[in-house]
C-alpha cells in the first residue's frame, strides 16, 4: 500500500571471545610447582574414567548470538496507525571463571547459558475527536534459558580444595548448573487514553499482565565436595563436607519434571497523569499509579513442615505469618508523584525536578522458591563435622563422579528435605521515594552547564533470614573481638531424636524493618553541541547504601553472600557493591570538511576516570560459625591488642609469631582505612581498588 505500509527487517550476528590470562607466579596458595597441578588433573582423570577438568591459565569466555528484528508500520487512516513488531534472539554464553591470585579455577568449572527469546508487540494509536487520543499496546514474550555444564553436557561433581591460607582449587561442574532450566511467558496489555482540556493534558490508563513460569532448579545434583588440602584429595581421604540434592517427585529430566516450580502471577495497574501548562514558562505534572499483584497458583504444602517444623522455628523467630502451602497477600501499592519544569527565559535558565513514590517489582524466581523448595518437590542433605555429625563420623564418603543417595550414607528421605523457602503472609513489592532537582544554564553558542541532584530512599526493602539455625548465644572467648558466635550444633532440633531434615537452610523472605537503603547522586556537566565541534565534560558522585544486595537468584545465595560482623541474620546498612563514588568523563570531537564539503573526517578524544570497585576485609573461614565461609568482617586490633594476640607457625606458615605480628601491623598502618579504624570492626565495602 503506497505511502501507507512500511516494513523493516534486520539481522545481526555476534561472536565474541574473552581471554582471561593468568600468571601462575602471582598465585598465593601453598602450591608453587605446576607439576602438582598436573598431578591433580591426572588424579581426577584416573578416578573419573578420563574426565579432563580443563586448563587454568587462560580460561576463555565466549558469546554467540543471532538476532532478527522485523517491524511493519501501517497508516490505516489519518486517525489510526498500527505497528507490528517481532524480535528473535538466540544466543549461548560460556561463563568461564578466571583464575586469580587466591583461586585456581579450571575452565570446566564454568557453565554454558543458552537462551532463546521470542517477543512480539502490536500497537494501535488512534485519534478520537479533536482533543483526545488512545494508545493500545499488546505484547508477548517467551524466554527459554537452559543453563548447563561446559564440556558436552557432562555433569561432574563440584570440588573445592583449600590450598593453605590464601589459595584454593576449584573444578568440576559449577554447582548451580547441573539442574537449571527456566521457561517464562509474559502476556501484557496496556491502554492509555489522553484528553486535552484547556491547560490540562490528562492521561488515564490500565495495564494487565499474566506471567507464567516453569523453573526447574536444584543445586548440587552431581554432588559437592570440599577438602581442606591437596594431600587429603590425593590420599582419597574423607572430604571436610559433602552436599547432594535431588528431585523427590517427577523425573530427572529438567524440562519435564514435577519437581519444577510451576506458577502463574497476575499483575494489574491503574494510572492517571495530568500535565498542566500553567503558562509558557511553567509546566506542572501530577500523577498517581496503583499496582496490584496476585499469585494464581497454590504451592504444595508439607504437613511435616506445618505441624512439626514451624512450631520449632517460631520458638526462636518471628515468622511473619509464613506457612508452607500459602501464597502471600500483596497489598495494592499507591504511587503518587509530582514534577515541574520552569523556564526562566530572560536568564537562559531551566529549573526542573520532582518527587514521588515509585513501586517496582522483583524477579519472580525469588518468591517462586516456595513452589519447589517446599520439602516435597526436592530434597538434599549435607554431611560435615557440624551437620549430620554421627553419620559423617562413619567415614562413608569418598570422591566419585556419581552422587551418593541418602540411602547409601544412611539418611532416610524423611530427613533429607533439602531447603525450605518461606514468605511472609503479607509481602510488599519494592517501593522507593525519589526526588530530583536540576538547573540548566544556557551560555550561548551551544554551550550549556547543568547541575543535577537525585535522592532515593527505599520504603519497602526485601530481607532474608535463615530461621533454621539456633540464635547465637556465645561470644568470642578471649581478646577484644566480642562478636556473637553460634553454637557448634547449628540447626534447630526438630524431631524427637534432635534431627533436622533441612540441612540446606530454611529461608524466610519478608520486608525489612527499621533501617532502609538509600542512594544519592550529584552531577555537574558542561556541554557544547555544534555541527563541527562537540564537547562534554562531567563530574559525577554517587553513593548507595543497602540492607541486602539482592543480586542472586536463590534465597540461600541472597542470604549467604552478605559480609557481616555478627552473621547473615544480622545485616545492617552498608555501602553497596554498585556504589559509584567519583567519576570524571570528558569528550571532545572536531569535524573537518573538505573537497567542497563532500568528504569529512572527525577526530575524537575521550577520557574516563573513576573510583575503583569496593571490597571488604573478611576472615578466611568462619568467625561467627553460621555456616558461611569468607564473609565475616575482621576486627582491626590496636597495636597493643595485636601484640597480645597469639600467632602460630605451621608447615605452611614458617614466619615466627613476632614476624607475623610485625607484618600484620605494617599492613594495617599502610592501609588508609584500617589505620584509622583500629579497635573497631571493618565495615562492609570499606575500601576500593585503585
Amino acid at each position: 500500500i503506497k505511502n501507507k505500509l512500511f516494513f523493516f527487517i534486520s539481522a545481526e550476528m555476534q561472536r565474541d571471545i574473552t581471554p582471561q590470562p593468568f600468571d601462575f607466579a602471582t598465585y598465593r596458595g601453598d602450591t608453587k610447582d605446576p607439576a602438582m597441578i598436573q598431578r591433580l588433573k591426572d588424579t581426577v582423570a584416573a578416578r573419573s574414567g578420563g574426565f579432563d577438568i580443563g586448563g587454568y591459565t587462560n580460561n576463555e569466555g565466549s558469546i554467540e548470538s543471532d538476532r532478527i528484528t522485523g517491524k511493519i508500520d501501517w497508516n490505516i487512516s489519518s486517525k489510526n496507525k498500527l505497528a507490528l513488531s517481532y524480535r528473535y534472539n538466540s544466543g549461548t554464553k560460556a561463563v568461564v571463571f578466571a583464575s586469580t591470585p587466591t583461586s585456581i579455577a579450571f575452565d570446566k568449572n564454568g557453565y554454558v547459558f543458552p537462551s532463546t527469546t521470542h517477543s512480539a508487540s502490536a500497537e494501535l494509536r488512534s485519534m478520537v475527536g479533536r482533543n483526545s487520543s488512545n494508545r493500545f499496546l499488546a505484547t508477548f514474550t517467551n524466554v527459554e534459558d537452559d543453563r548447563g555444564p561446559i564440556g558436552g553436557g557432562i555433569a561432574f561433581p563440584a570440588v573445592s580444595i583449600t590450598d593453605g591460607t590464601q589459595g584454593r582449587f576449584v573444578f568440576g561442574t559449577e554447582n548451580s548448573s547441573t539442574f537449571n532450566y527456566l521457561k517464562q511467558e509474559t502476556y501484557n496489555i496496556v491502554d492509555q487514553f489522553k484528553y486535552t482540556l484547556g491547560k490540562n493534558a490528562i492521561m488515564v490508563g490500565v495495564e494487565g499482565e499474566y506471567y507464567k513460569a516453569y523453573n526447574a532448579f536444584i543445586q548440587n545434583t552431581s554432588g559437592n565436595y570440599v577438602y581442606d588440602s591437596l594431600a587429603a584429595f590425593f590420599n582419597n581421604a574423607k572430604p571436610t563436607s559433602y552436599t547432594a540434592n535431588f528431585p523427590l517427585i517427577g523425573g530427572k529430566d529438567e524440562k519435564n519434571t514435577d519437581a519444577a516450580a510451576k506458577f502463574n502471577i497476575f499483575k494489574g495497574a491503574l494510572f492517571i497523569n495530568d500535565d498542566i501548562r500553567v503558562n509558557r514558562n511553567l509546566t506542572l505534572t501530577f500523577g498517581l499509579r496503583a499496582d496490584y499483584y496476585k499469585f494464581l497458583t497454590t504451592p504444595l504444602a508439607d504437613s511435616f513442615a506445618i505441624d512439626s517444623a514451624l512450631p520449632k522455628f517460631a520458638q526462636y523467630y518471628d515468622l511473619k505469618g509464613a506457612v508452607p502451602g500459602l501464597t502471600p497477600k500483596i497489598p495494592i501499592e499507591f504511587s503518587p508523584r509530582f514534577g515541574f519544569n520552569l523556564n526562566l527565559a530572560d536568564e537562559n535558565v531551566t529549573i526542573r525536578g520532582g518527587a514521588g513514590i515509585f513501586a517496582g517489582r522483583i524477579p519472580m524466581v525469588w518468591p517462586g522458591g516456595i513452589y519447589n523448595n517446599n520439602g516435597l518437590s526436592s530434597g538434599g542433605y549435607t554431611l560435615s563435622s557440624s551437620v549430620n555429625t554421627a553419620i559423617w563420623n562413619q567415614n562413608l564418603v569418598r570422591f566419585r563422579t556419581t552422587p551418593y543417595t541418602p540411602q547409601e550414607v544412611g539418611i532416610s528421605l524423611a530427613n533429607a528435605k533439602g531447603q525450605l523457602n518461606l514468605i511472609s503472609s503479607t509481602f510488599r513489592m519494592p517501593k522507593v521515594f525519589k526526588a530530583s532537582i536540576a538547573f540548566d544554564k544556557r551560555l550561548g553558542k551551544g554551550w550549556m552547564v547543568t547541575v543535577e541532584n537525585q535522592f532515593t530512599k527505599n520504603i519497602n526493602d526485601i530481607y532474608y533470614q535463615n530461621v533454621n539455625i539456633l540464635p547465637p548465644t556465645l561470644k568470642m572467648a578471649t581478646g577484644p573481638d566480642t562478636r556473637n558466635v553460634y553454637p557448634s550444633s547449628l540447626n534447630i532440633p526438630i524431631r524427637a531424636s534432635g534431627a533436622n531434615p533441612y540441612n540446606n537452610g530454611v529461608y524466610l523472605i519478608r520486608n525489612a524493618e527499621g533501617q532502609k537503603g538509600f542512594a544519592y547522586n550529584f552531577t555537574f556537566t558542561v556541554n557544547k553541541s555544534g555541527r563541527t565541534f562537540n564537547f562534554n565534560a562531567n563530574y559525577n558522585y554517587g553513593l548507595s547504601r543497602v540492607l541486602n544486595e539482592a543480586q542472586s537468584s536463590t534465597s540461600n545465595s541472597q542470604w549467604s553472600s552478605m559480609e557481616t560482623i555478627n552473621g547473615r541474620n544480622f545485616v545492617g546498612l552498608s555501602e553497596s557493591d554498585n556504589s559509584a563514588a567519583h567519576r570524571i568523563f570528558g569528550y571532545v570531537s572536531k569535524k573537518f570538511n573538505y573537497v567542497n564539503n563532500h568528504l569529512s573526517t572527525t577526530i575524537s578524544l575521550a577520557y574516563n576516570g573513576q573510583s575503583g570497585a569496593v571490597y571488604s576485609y573478611v576472615y578466611n573461614g568462619q568467625a561467627v560459625r553460621d555456616g558461611i565461609n569468607f564473609n565475616d568482617l575482621i576486627y582491626i586490633p590496636t597495636e597493643a591488642e595485636l601484640q597480645a594476640m597469639t600467632f602460630i607457625t605451621t608447615t605452611a606458615v614458617t614466619a615466627t609469631p613476632q614476624q607475623q605480628k610485625d607484618a600484620f601491623n605494617a599492613f594495617i598502618q599502610n592501609d588508609q582505612y584500617l589505620s584509622k579504624h583500629r579497635g573497631q570492626y571493618a565495615e562492609r565495602n570499606s575500601n576500593r581498588t585503585p
